[in-house]
């Protein structure tokens, strides 16, 4: 065995994870282009509505120049807070709907030469290397994505220094 951590993922980890799939996965980049696009067609109709009925004139211009700045000031204070609020509002219906949070809150992840082992109460899941898609790591996490609705999560405090950190992830990149 290279590697063995006890992993106590907390909701702050899950909503951690979550943002990050919104801004640094390849659907979540793609869900936040769409929402942008949507934001800016509706400022557009907006925009063109309020020439229109100014009949083009000089205060129609001043006033949709007015109302482009207060749209992009909007946009760029509360789009983060908004994801961070819809993150937040689905882990908290996934509890009710389910009952329990939609991840193992204890779980021990092993690394072997050729496998994987996430040993949780209800099950223990063998995954080969080749399986992970991708691998995110910031300041908080070290994330393996299996596929888009699958992850591995090990916060950073399961690590015994952050070298430790730098070698699983190295560990992990000559993998896979």
């Amino acid at each position: 065995m290279k590697f063995k951590f006890n992993v106590n993922i907390t909701q702050e980890d899950y909503i951690e994870l979550n943002r990050i799939v919104m801004t640094e996965t390849p659907a979540g980049k793609k869900s936040s282009k769409i929402s942008n696009l949507i934001f800016i067609s509706v400022c557009a109709i907006l925009v063109l509505f309020t020439l229109i009925t100014s009949k083009f004139s000089g205060e129609g211009f001043i006033a949709t120049g007015v109302l482009i700045i207060a749209f992009l000031l909007v946009h760029l204070t509360l789009n983060k807070t908004i994801n961070n609020l819809a993150v937040k509002a689905t882990v908290k219906s996934l509890t009710k709907i389910k009952g329990k949070l939609p991840y193992s809150e204890n779980s021990v992840l092993e690394f072997y030469d050729d496998v994987f082992v996430e040993i949780t109460d209800e099950n223990k899941t063998e995954s080969k290397y080749s399986a992970i898609e991708n691998i995110i790591v910031n300041e908080n996490l070290v994330v393996l994505f299996i596929n888009s609705m699958q992850a591995y999560i090990v916060p950073t405090r399961s690590f015994e220094s952050i070298e430790q950190k730098n070698s699983l992830v190295e560990f992990l990149n000559e993998k896979r």
